[in-house]
């Protein structure tokens, strides 16, 4: 994708995400269980929600600053990354390692697996280190993201108070967060949630599905009522992504449904983040909401074809 020149946000965008990660992707010509599996394709990328958020929206052309923390040996190393991708990050110290997760990528199967290395709890005084460091932040930006589940040893009201000391400087917040972080933010009236399909059964109907592509008429009638209480009751727009079966909308009490674009996937970690940053990108330069959800549609499909998790360019 080429980057947005035309009309770029006026001021940066601010991204949240307390889950650092080291992605390690392996890609295979195929990968079989209970078998040694060899290759001479192997990448390490910083990653998590945030760091991907942060990267597509450098891609289009938005000064984005990623909030985060990090400790551990692999400190210098994941900041490094993020400097060499262009990454601005501003980070409290975690005294926690950060964690690597890996990517199995099959070509014959055209599968991405994960497997998650949950994160180490932080230290006490890293809370209030992130407090700090979001309060110099968070007047010199017009737009903020918060992404992904927060490491262990934060409070539930981290992610809701930001969203107020967001709401009170009137700057547009969107969430790509779940369970109950979400729900305690919604109070202060974020401009866009966008959570997966299953992130929103789980967190607002009660129900466990397998996935986020379920297609039951009935579970998807319901999440579609819900959408319209929680737009009415909160003035939020709501998006659910849903992988290869696109998403569900809901603005201004329209809902609204768009189809993936069709494409070979190479590697599907990250999409959501990318429809995330696309998202954001198209909101915080003054776009409209359909805009918001082609350019995200578009950033999702052109991480798919890409090795780099949470990316639009190589």
């Amino acid at each position: 994708m080429s980057r947005q020149e035309s009309t770029l946000p006026k001021r940066p965008i601010l991204v949240v995400c307390l889950n650092p990660v080291l992605q390690r992707t392996l890609l295979f010509a195929d990968w079989k269980e209970n078998e040694v599996n060899r290759t001479g394709e192997y990448f390490l990328h910083a990653s998590g929600k945030g760091v991907n958020v942060s990267r597509v929206l450098t891609h289009l052309g938005a000064t984005a600053v990623h909030l985060t923390h990090a400790g551990g040996r692999q400190r210098s190393y994941f900041l490094e990354m993020c400097a060499d991708d262009g990454i601005r990050v501003e980070w409290a110290e975690s005294e926690a390692e950060i964690r690597t997760c890996t990517t199995l990528l099959s070509r014959r199967n055209q599968s991405s697996t994960e497997l998650v290395e949950e994160a180490r709890p932080v230290a006490a005084e890293t809370e209030g280190r992130i407090r700090r460091r979001f309060l110099e932040l968070i007047d010199k930006v017009g737009f903020m993201v918060i992404s992904g589940t927060k490491a262990a040893g934060y409070s539930d009201e981290l992610y809701p108070w930001m969203v107020g000391e967001a709401g009170r400087r009137e700057v547009p917040v969107v969430l790509d967060i779940k369970d109950s972080d979400l729900e305690n933010s919604l109070r202060h009236r974020p401009l866009l949630i966008k959570p997966n399909l299953a992130e929103f059964a789980k967190s607002f109907l009660g129900k466990e599905l397998e996935s986020e592509q379920a297609e039951d008429p009935k579970l998807i009638a319901e999440a579609q009522s819900r959408m319209r209480a929680l737009a009415a009751e909160y003035g939020t727009s709501v998006v659910l992504t849903r992988g290869g079966k696109g998403l569900l909308a809901c603005h201004q009490g329209e809902i609204i449904s768009r189809e993936a674009l069709p494409l070979t996937p190479v590697n599907t970690i990250g999409c959501g983040d990318a429809f995330t940053a696309g998202c954001a990108f198209e909101l915080a330069r003054g776009g409209s909401f359909d805009d918001a959800l082609d350019l995200g549609t578009k950033c999702a499909a052109a991480n798919a074809r890409l090795i780099t998790p949470g990316s639009i360019q190589e």
